[in-house]
């Protein structure tokens, strides 16, 4: 059974206990007062559970007038009010106390057992109101602080947007012979994109194109890590290029070696992310390039010639311990030559007909612009569907060099 504390009011001066020491037997704290000008001062410094007005001999209008007075207290109104009334009051004016917001009227004489299940009725009506009010202040509370949280992490996730966005290529260097056309857009602040376009010596230019796992803040960081490390500067560990003793003292790693180095330093054991890349090394005196894929989408090579075929050396993403060695692919380009190299957000675009773009829309789309006129990149196309749909589900990076030798 509930207990608590119950107060009180009694109209008549007439000292009657016999509910107050009745409430008492069922182990509930009881305090009395008669009811007069100071009675909110009491009920406010007693804070009881219920009020129970006995007004036993009281006229139906003074009863209202009570009920009405105690109702309009701010601290007092949400305490549940039982008024105790003779039979006649009882039947005369229980709906305009009800209407007053007397919570239950009580007719005298009552049962010893209606009494009780009264009391304790609305005592679990005080409790289940408190722990429901208890519960949507610690909700509020909770709210407050995922609410901090959530502008933490939006302001450190802005922030490693900015560094991730500073790793991209704004201005794409001058390299002899090409053309580049690139468009770098993530799904969300952060993403698992990374590419760069670099000179490894005066003669060769070198390309990647990495797209992480997710494109969350893990898969982000994972290409951070990336680009810090897919640099060619030989005093920092490059992959790209080695030391020899003999000029020019250095030399070009091929591209197959750097993603096997690649694919035993970020193992999936050990990061939990696996990544596609596609890395290529282009002489630019000769035309002649080497590459490597390790499970990155196949890049088209548009030739001159009105052809269309694929960079489609074989290799498996790279992280798996089980990755067979990667196979690495030369061409020759020759004038006119296009190399279009994309992340498989790509394939998560809808052209402007509502239809998915894959793999053969891809082709379809690259065949109408090879026969047309134009000499805008293919590029510019995508880049404006993808900024047509808003936010992407997909990391998008598109990368386009054309080979102009002169």
């Amino acid at each position: 059974m509930k207990t608590g504390k119950i107060l009180i009011l009694e109209m008549l001066r007439d000292g009657t206990q016999l509910n107050k020491q009745r409430l008492r037997s069922w182990g509930h704290e009881v305090v009395q007062y008669e009811y007069d000008q100071d009675v909110h001062y009491h009920v406010i410094s007693e804070k009881p559970d219920l009020i129970l007005l006995q007004s036993i001999g009281m006229t139906g209008c003074d009863i209202e007038q009570c009920c009405r007075t105690l109702k309009s207290i701010d601290q007092i109104k949400k305490i549940p009010l039982l008024v105790q009334i003779g039979m006649k009051e009882y039947q005369e004016t229980r709906e305009a106390l009800y209407m007053e917001g007397v919570n239950d009227c009580l007719p005298e004489p009552i049962m010893h057992a209606e009494l009780k299940v009264k009391i304790q009725h609305w005592l679990n009506y005080t409790q289940h109101r408190e722990s429901l009010r208890k519960s949507q202040q610690a909700l509020e509370e909770s709210m407050q602080k995922i609410n901090r949280q959530r502008a933490e992490i939006d302001h450190h996730l802005s922030l490693a947007a900015r560094i991730q966005e500073s790793l991209i290529p704004k201005n794409i260097i001058e390299v002899p012979r090409c053309s580049f056309y690139c468009h770098f857009q993530p799904s969300g602040k952060v993403g698992g994109d990374i590419y760069d376009i670099f000179m490894l010596d005066h003669e060769h230019v070198g390309l990647y194109m990495i797209d992480v796992m997710g494109h969350g803040v893990a898969s982000s960081m994972i290409a951070v890590a990336l680009s810090e490390l897919m640099v060619p500067d030989i005093s920092r560990g490059t992959p790209l290029k080695r030391q020899i003793d003999r000029p020019p003292y250095y030399e070009i790693i091929s591209p197959g070696n750097v993603i096997q180095y690649l694919n035993k330093r970020f193992s999936f054991s050990k990061y939990q992310h696996y990544f596609t890349i596609f890395y290529m090394v282009l002489n630019t005196h000769t035309g002649i390039l080497r590459y490597c894929r390790g499970a990155h989408p196949e890049p088209l090579w548009v030739k001159g010639s009105s052809e269309i075929d694929t960079l489609n050396a074989y290799g498996t993403p790279i992280g798996f311990e089980f990755s067979q060695e990667h196979e690495e692919g030369k061409i020759q380009l020759n004038p006119g030559d296009r190399l279009f190299i994309y992340s498989d957000g790509l394939m998560e675009l809808e052209d402007n007909n509502r239809e998915a773009i894959d793999y053969e829309k891809l082709l379809e789309i690259a065949r109408k612009y090879q026969v047309s006129e134009t000499q805008r990149p293919m590029t510019l196309f995508f880049k404006r569907i993808a900024e047509a749909q808003g936010e992407l589900k997909d990391d998008l990076t598109l990368v386009e060099m054309v080979w102009e030798p002169g």
